[in-house]
């Protein structure tokens, strides 16, 4: 796997971290939503662009 691969699967566990955090853990309001937007954010540009590197490496070289 890339190194590139692997930052973006990072990013995403970070993202599902921060999601279980704020859905789970009492939190100020503002604190709550920065937590859920913050994910939504990692989650949703490490998926794509782990999903793009994936198809990247499965394309024959021609």
């Amino acid at each position: 796997m890339s190194k590139k691969l692997y930052r973006y699967l990072f990013m995403l566990v970070i993202g599902c971290a921060l999601l279980v955090v704020a859905l789970t853990v009492h939190l100020p309001d503002t604190l709550k939503w920065v937590c859920v937007g913050l994910a939504l954010i990692l989650n949703i540009t490490s998926a794509i662009a782990a999903m793009r590197a994936g198809l990247q490496q499965m394309k024959p070289n021609s």
